[in-house]
């Protein structure tokens, strides 16, 4: 009962803040990028949706902070907090029911950042600019193997006008082109094959209807990484496995924004939670208030303003990793000064 009543209203709580936050971001999208609109209906509510999905993601930490401190607000002006400690229940036991519905949270979209969720915001600009979701003219390079694509569509995980060029040292030993490649069972299923093998002095020509070639070459991998602005976790994994010899800061810094970020607000809870007034009359609830959201948001945006600098490869990615850190000492202070 007692976790149920806290869990109930904290969780109302916390959708209520991440409804207010995003579609206050999108009242603010919509002012900013008014000229740039769809004149059609069905694209602008769908550029809104992509919107709003997307800055779900970037608000939650905040929400999950907000709530936490509107719940404790309420549980102070009417003395539950006192009815709770009156019960034998310790800040441990309340404090668990905030960090259980939190992390729950946290690794839902720990999940969704394993899905295509992740580039809504790549979506919803695509519609802003009015541009298709495709990549052409690429070449890159695959294990012993130069790849050379005319049209990329990844979000259909097709390929148009592929020739893969196999070397052995610095031969080409082997050419095959593909019309059209689509990208299945971690294989990429080419129709239409002609593949052309240099044997000494000899060409042997073959023309296959189908063939499997480039095997765990992902296509959203495939993009600029230059020009990334958001990949998902296991994208980014990938990438990191793959493209070994790039320089990838822009990805490392994205993969340690989604972990590290809102794990380090999480955490913050527990220092809010030990530095709560247990009534009103001991000290201003107020001035609590104030001072919590205050140190929240400068939290948030020293998280967003390292990852801002770490992006553009002004700084090493790890140093994401000094917020949570110092998150820790705090929280490690208040638990030792309780006790």
């Amino acid at each position: 009962m007692f976790f149920l009543y806290i869990l109930k209203r904290f969780s109302r709580n916390f959708f209520l803040f991440l409804f207010s936050l995003s579609f206050l971001y999108l009242l603010l999208d919509l002012i900013g990028n008014f000229s740039k609109l769809p004149h059609s209906s069905n694209l602008l509510i769908l550029y809104s949706v992509y919107v709003i999905s997307y800055s779900f993601e970037n608000f939650y930490p905040l929400a999950l902070i907000f709530s936490f401190l509107y719940t404790i607000y309420h549980f102070i002006k009417f003395n539950t907090l006192v009815s709770f400690y009156s019960f034998g229940f310790s800040k441990n036991k309340i404090l668990f029911v905030f960090l259980i519905f939190s992390l729950s949270v946290y690794f839902i979209f720990i999940v969704l950042d394993n899905t295509n969720y992740v580039y809504f915001n790549q979506k919803a600009q695509n519609i802003l600019l009015n541009k298709k979701l495709k990549k052409e003219n690429l070449f890159l390079k695959y294990k012993n193997s130069i790849v050379y694509i005319k049209e990329l569509k990844p979000l259909l995980k097709k390929a148009y006008c592929v020739k893969i060029f196999t070397l052995e040292g610095m031969k080409v030993k082997k050419i095959i082109n593909i019309k059209e490649a689509e990208y299945k069972n971690n294989k990429w299923m080419g129709n239409n094959v002609t593949v052309k093998m240099f044997d000494k002095n000899r060409l042997i020509v073959k023309k296959e209807k189908h063939l499997n070639v480039l095997t765990d070459f992902e296509p959203l991998v495939l993009s600029n990484l230059k020009k990334l602005e958001s990949i998902s976790i296991k994208d980014a994994l990938l990438a990191m496995k793959i493209f070994k010899s790039i320089k990838l800061n822009k990805i490392i810094s994205i993969l340690m924004f989604k972990i590290l970020t809102p794990m380090s607000l999480i955490l913050f809870l527990i220092y809010l939670m030990y530095s709560a007034p247990v009534h009103q009359r001991i000290s201003s609830i107020s001035f609590f208030l104030i001072k919590s959201v205050f140190f929240s948001v400068f939290l948030w945006g020293a998280n967003l303003l390292l990852y801002k600098f770490v992006k553009q490869g002004v700084i090493n990615p790890f140093i994401l990793t000094l917020p949570l850190f110092f998150v820790l000492v705090l929280d490690i202070y208040v638990i030792k000064k309780e006790n």
